[in-house]
């Protein structure tokens, strides 16, 4: 799966691109965490990811800690936030492109 474009929160876009950072995946979830991007809830706590084959899928997110408030008037969320066993960012690493075999 090749995720093309996700539902990104105003208050994290900045360059044009959703970074979903690996680190915990896949044996080490106490290790999970978001680094600039976070996204959508906007649609009843779910957003939209598009696929390079044609599908899409829509995620209800689960871990109330991915429906942080949103920083009005900023597009620079801050940095990285460490969210140990967030399944959220699990389910968005499972989605995200690697290198293959990994």
């Amino acid at each position: 799966m090749t995720a093309l474009f996700w539902d990104q929160r105003e208050d994290s876009i900045n360059l044009g691109n959703f970074f979903t950072i690996m680190t915990g995946w896949p044996g080490s979830p106490n290790l999970t965490q978001w680094y600039q991007d976070l996204p959508a809830y906007y649609h009843g706590r779910a957003g939209g990811l598009s696929f390079a084959d044609g599908h899409s899928e829509i995620r209800r997110w689960k871990d109330a800690r991915t429906m942080q408030p949103v920083l009005k008037g900023t597009n620079q969320f801050p940095g990285a936030l460490l969210q140990p066993g967030n399944r959220d960012i699990i389910w968005l690493q499972e989605r995200a492109t690697r290198q293959i075999g990994q």
